[in-house]
């Protein structure tokens, strides 16, 4: 220590008293803020004598503090007494670069509801310095205490509360009151507080849907934030006031160009333009005219009849209207006659569709049993080659705006309307072509259904069915493969359906057993084999006949199976029996 420090040392410790000399020795260097109250000679303009750091002289120099805590505003002033101790979270001593502020954790974990004001929404994801910055302080003592103590610039008071304060006013000064009214922290868009029904024009019908700019349009604004702390998102802006709306000519060119008067509504309604008023009863002066408007025709738009249509300007007067024809064009393109002067045999004026029809009407081929409940568009397909005809048509219906009614449907097939093939494909696949070119389906099948069948398997096919056969479904021996059932050719021979249970022991040579020699069709158990001559050279006398048939004809595995053995059954006596005299007689046998 220099002679020029001890000498201050010496006049500080005589000017204190010996109870605080103990405190007369820094503990480090002062913060930046405070680097003017460096030295021993200002120790006491913060420290009590003989004890710590004073809360009420750190708010006699901090005056900005000291009136939040007079005032209970911000973080400080909502502090208990208990908590009011500034040497908690501000230490100093701690070197010139020390930041003063000992934070809880870290910064952006300060509960900031604490300050009075609660950050939710986007608010809630900023950095501190997105707001904390000097241009947003409107405080004007906190801005003077920046200008006179340029160290004090990094604070983070005297920011504003109010909305504008912080943001541009995109509304331009537009619109007066809170923001809060219209918006919420979320989102600036959309503004789910504003409601148009709260206007003086509310929207209603089409006018809900539209764009906010169709009505509102845009403005340059390059000049107005200059000046401003914050910049707005756009310099181009909607214009919301004043809209001039007092008439729908305001908005929308007369199509009329005045001749129909002023008051649009008189006719029109905001649900839609081409929704004329009169469908109950608005639209009377119509019902002055020669043609009232009936049915569907009260819905449909003035212009669709009166126009006006490209290159024809709209008339109103001299139309005709005696035919259906003078409006409408021929849906069926000639197929009905030509022109169509009886429309209503088939329509009314409720609806073009469905169409009215009577089957009894379809006299060219009478619609019975199952064919009357048959769709009109399974028999009448669409023909390719009534396009081209249809082409010129629809060119005029859609330059009138009309609906496309035009129809492709062949009324008048080309195939004979009593061949069932003219409309149904064969589902035998050409088993009996010959028969339904001599005498057609009816012969079988019925119209009232085709599943209801006219066969006599007796007489019209080459195998009667007798005995079991008859009770046998018609599945069961004609099978289906690839959607085809097979009728014919079937071979009707018992090998044909049946497996010979024999594995071939009655076969003759190449040819398949004959099974009629024993079975009959009534029942397969019951045969008309008996053991004797000519079905076996065996016969069975005496005991023999007695005997069961496994008594002599066992069980064999025969081709992976089990199966009784018919053929090569032993006839001698030794061949079935034990010789009890032990070959005692075997000289007799010979």
């Amino acid at each position: 220590m220099d002679l020029l420090s001890r000498r201050w040392a010496i006049a500080a410790l005589l000017v204190l008293g010996s109870g605080a000399r103990a405190d007369l020795l820094s503990p480090g260097p002062l913060a930046k803020g405070h680097a003017n109250l460096e030295g021993v000679a200002n120790c006491i303009k913060c420290h009590v004598k003989g004890g710590q750091v004073s809360d009420q002289r750190c708010l006699d120099c901090h005056t900005e503090i000291k009136d939040r805590v007079a005032k209970k505003q911000g973080f400080h002033g909502r502090m208990t007494p208990a908590e009011l101790s500034c040497n908690q979270c501000h230490h100093d001593h701690q070197g010139r670069d020390y930041g003063l502020v000992e934070w809880p954790s870290d910064r952006k974990s300060f509960d900031h509801r604490k300050t009075g004001y609660l950050l939710q929404g986007k608010h809630a994801k900023l950095d501190c310095s997105a707001c904390h910055v000097k241009k947003l302080i409107v405080d004007g003592s906190i801005r003077a205490l920046i200008s006179e103590h340029p160290a004090r610039n990094d604070t983070f008071l005297g920011l504003g509360t109010q909305c504008a304060q912080c943001h541009f006013d995109e509304h331009r000064g537009q619109l007066a009151g809170a923001c809060t009214t219209c918006h919420n922290q979320n989102e600036w868009k959309p503004a789910p507080g504003f409601s148009h029904a709260k206007t003086d024009f509310p929207l209603k019908g089409k006018h809900a849907s539209v764009e906010c700019l169709k009505c509102h349009a845009r403005t340059m604004d390059a000049d107005a934030h200059k000046e401003s702390p914050a910049q707005p998102k756009s310099e181009v802006f909607a214009r919301f006031k004043p809209v001039v709306h007092a008439s729908c000519v305001d908005c929308h060119k007369d199509p009329h160009d005045g001749r129909l008067g002023a008051d649009c509504t008189s006719c029109h309604v905001e649900d839609g333009w081409k929704e004329v008023r009169g469908a109950s009863g608005e639209r009377a002066f119509h019902e002055k005219t020669r043609y009232p408007l009936r049915g569907a025709h009260l819905e449909v738009a003035c212009r669709n009849c009166h126009g006006p249509f490209p290159g024809v300007r709209a008339k109103f007067k001299g139309l005709r209207f005696d035919t259906c024809n003078a409006c409408h064009v021929d849906a069926h393109l000639g197929q009905l006659g030509s022109p169509p002067q009886a429309c209503d045999g088939c329509h009314d004026l409720q609806r073009f569709l469905p169409a009215r029809y009577d089957p009894s009407a379809h006299r060219t081929y009478p619609l019975d049993g199952a064919h009357a409940v048959v769709a009109c568009s399974a028999c009448h397909k669409s023909e390719p080659k009534l396009a081209a005809k249809a082409s010129e048509v629809r060119d005029w219906v859609a330059s009138r705006r009309r609906s496309d009614r035009v129809s492709l449907t062949q009324f008048h097939p080309r195939a004979p309307a009593g061949r069932c093939d003219s409309c149904h494909s064969d589902p035998h696949a050409g088993q009996f072509t010959a028969r339904v070119q001599k005498s057609g389906c009816g012969d079988c099948h019925e119209v009232k259904s085709f599943h209801a069948v006219r066969f006599d398997h007796d007489r019209e096919s080459r195998f009667a069915l007798t005995g079991a056969h008859a009770k046998v479904a018609c599945a069961g021996c004609h099978t289906a493969a690839a959607d085809l059932v097979r009728y014919k050719p079937l071979d009707v021979a018992c090998s044909g359906c049946h497996a010979d249970p024999h594995a071939g022991q009655f076969a003759k040579g190449a040819a398949r057993s004959d099974c009629t020699a024993c079975h009959g069709t009534t029942d397969w158990k019951g045969t008309s084999f008996v053991h004797k001559p000519p079905f076996t050279s065996f016969e069975l006398d005496g005991k023999h006949a007695q005997v069961a048939c496994s008594g002599c004809h066992r069980q064999v595995e025969a081709q992976g199976i089990l199966l009784t053995q018919y053929l090569g059954v032993p006839q001698t006596c030794a061949g079935c029996h034990v010789d009890v005299h032990r070959g005692a007689f075997r000289e007799l046998a010979k």
